[in-house]
């Protein structure tokens, strides 16, 4: 469509008499209005109708106005929308909801917040969309707690209304306060998928693992249907746990009920397998998937990395670049991680220094950090200390922290110091470092050192972090941590470990100890 003018000019008649009607409904000037409307891509073609509607006003005007303010928004022309919005002699609600949701798609959030009270102001009433669109313009914790109330208060009709209440635990869930969602949904007298769905999604967001997948078993004991979204998450929760047979039963299920494995899901199921060791299962699966997003080439990129595949890991690179898919920051770092991993230092500088050029990607400090890693792991550890010199970003933590690890492991002790005094500086309650650091001293034999480090560690009140490990079993996560006596069977699992211990001393295994920072008896550390 070239002219949407000259269509409106050719296709409708100046006037149209009571007689003619029987000709076809289908030629009323309105509805070959909004016929054309469908097919506008650019605002010069709808500022072209909008200018014949102006001219040949038709009845009723504002039922067309509104089909254009919709297309306006839904075309990300917002601006020209509020426009057209200021010409429509009595605006409804439809028409509010539809401005506030543009504003909150388009980042206007106050400009979507002043039109509701411009809303309540004309006294226009809002209905069950109209705080849901709300609320995703609010940006700060208390906006949205200001709109619960109005529900409340203003409309208490709505206040039990499913997709009011769901909105409102999603809202709360990325704000992380899940106790608001939780009260939330708990009162809330029907819940659908919808609803499950966006509270198991915010336990998991918020890295509330072992909950979403508890609310997910109880969603299953109330028979709730199950979506792409549900499965999404609880494979997500899977991956960060490690629970590796729950996971199977969501690929099983999958399977079975033949879902559509969209990239979202597909994605989710390759970071699983391949967060829980199974990096086999995770190339099968990435191999079936129908459609791809950069996230799944990341995923399976990242994947082989960590496992060590560099070679597949640069193949799968290969392959995405022929795809035509184009790599985003995410994909270098899986890359980059894969050279280091693999000791392919050469491609990775050679990655690193390209990117900008070849992807326009520029350099975050994730890049440098890794470029850190990749040279410190090969020995260069001059070359990484000059890149964190040099680097035109500030290092942080995760910097100097990557360069001391790499100073640990090739015995590097001055340098290490180095870098020890910055990260006193930008993490002084980090226990990690400190632990890293007596370590190297330990290794070195300067024993000194290590002592002196345990007194500054005593004097500054820094709290070692208590380990933490799970294993699944019978789709359960069992989580333990250093003394903990919390199990149920916590007796007969230190007598199981105390056997164990005594078994392996029989065998001739004897603890390396000189590492271990913990003022404790010799006994005590073996």
């Amino acid at each position: 469509m070239n002219n949407i003018a000259i269509q409106i000019k050719t296709r409708i008649p100046n006037s149209i008499k009571p007689s003619e009607t029987p000709v076809s409904r289908a030629n009323r000037p309105e509805l070959l209005h909004l016929r054309l409307l469908k097919r506008c891509t650019h605002l010069i073609q709808f500022k072209q109708i909008h200018t014949h509607f102006l001219k040949k006003p038709s009845d009723p005007k504002d039922v067309l106005l509104t089909k254009l303010v919709e297309s306006l928004v839904n075309s990300t022309y917002i601006d020209y929308a509020y426009r057209v919005f200021k010409q429509m002699d009595e605006p409804t609600t439809f028409v509010f909801n539809t401005l506030v949701r543009g504003y909150a798609i388009s980042g206007f959030f106050n400009e979507g917040i002043n039109l509701y009270i411009e809303m309540r102001y004309q006294e226009v009433e809002p209905d069950k969309f109209t705080y849901p669109f709300l609320l995703k313009a609010c940006t700060a914790f208390n906006q949205g707690k200001v709109v619960h109330s109005l529900i409340l208060k203003s409309a208490p009709f709505l206040a039990s209304n499913i997709y009011c209440q769901t909105s409102l635990v999603s809202f709360y869930s990325s704000y992380g306060h899940l106790e608001y969602s939780r009260s939330v949904f708990d009162r809330m007298p029907d819940r659908n998928m919808v609803s499950w769905t966006a509270m198991i999604t915010g336990y998991v967001k918020q890295k509330e693992y072992k909950e979403g997948l508890a609310l997910f078993h109880q969603m299953q004991i109330e028979g709730i249907k199950i979506n792409e979204m549900t499965l999404a998450s609880v494979l997500s929760a899977c991956a960060h746990l490690g629970a590796y047979e729950m996971g199977k039963w969501v690929h099983t299920y999958i399977d079975r009920n033949r879902v559509f494995l969209n990239p979202t899901l597909g994605t989710a199921l390759i970071d699983m397998y391949s967060k829980c060791g199974y990096i086999n299962k995770a190339s099968q699966v990435f191999e079936t998937l129908p459609l791809r997003s950069v996230c799944t080439w990341n995923s399976i990129i990242g994947g082989l990395a960590v496992h060590g595949c560099g070679e597949e890991a640069l193949q799968r690179f290969n392959q995405m670049q022929k795809s035509d898919t184009i790599p985003d920051e995410i994909t270098v770092i899986g890359v980059l991680s894969a050279c280091t991993h693999s000791g392919f230092v050469e491609k990775g500088m050679e990655l690193f220094y390209s990117m900008q050029r070849d992807y326009g990607i520029e350099p975050s400090i994730k890049h440098y950090g890794c470029l850190v890693d990749l040279l410190g792991r090969a020995g260069r550890l001059k070359e990484a200390y000059e890149i964190v010199k040099i680097m035109p970003i500030k290092p942080n933590g995760v910097v100097w922290g990557t360069l001391l690890d790499v100073c640990g492991t090739h015995g590097n002790v001055e340098l290490a110091e180095t870098a020890m005094k910055w990260l006193i500086e930008l993490e002084p309650s980090n226990d990690g470092n400190y632990v890293l650091m007596s370590n190297i001293y330990a290794a070195n034999g300067q024993w000194d050192k290590v002592a002196e480090m345990r007194r500054f560690i005593k004097n500054k009140s820094i709290l070692k972090t208590p380990g933490c490990s799970s294993i699944e079993v019978n789709n359960v996560m069992h989580e333990f941590m250093v003394g903990d006596s919390r199990h149920p069977r916590s007796k007969e699992i230190y007598s199981m470990l105390d056997d164990l211990a005594k078994r392996l001393k029989v065998a001739g295994y004897v603890p390396k100890i000189s590492q271990v920072l913990l003022d404790a008896t010799e006994e005590d550390k073996r």
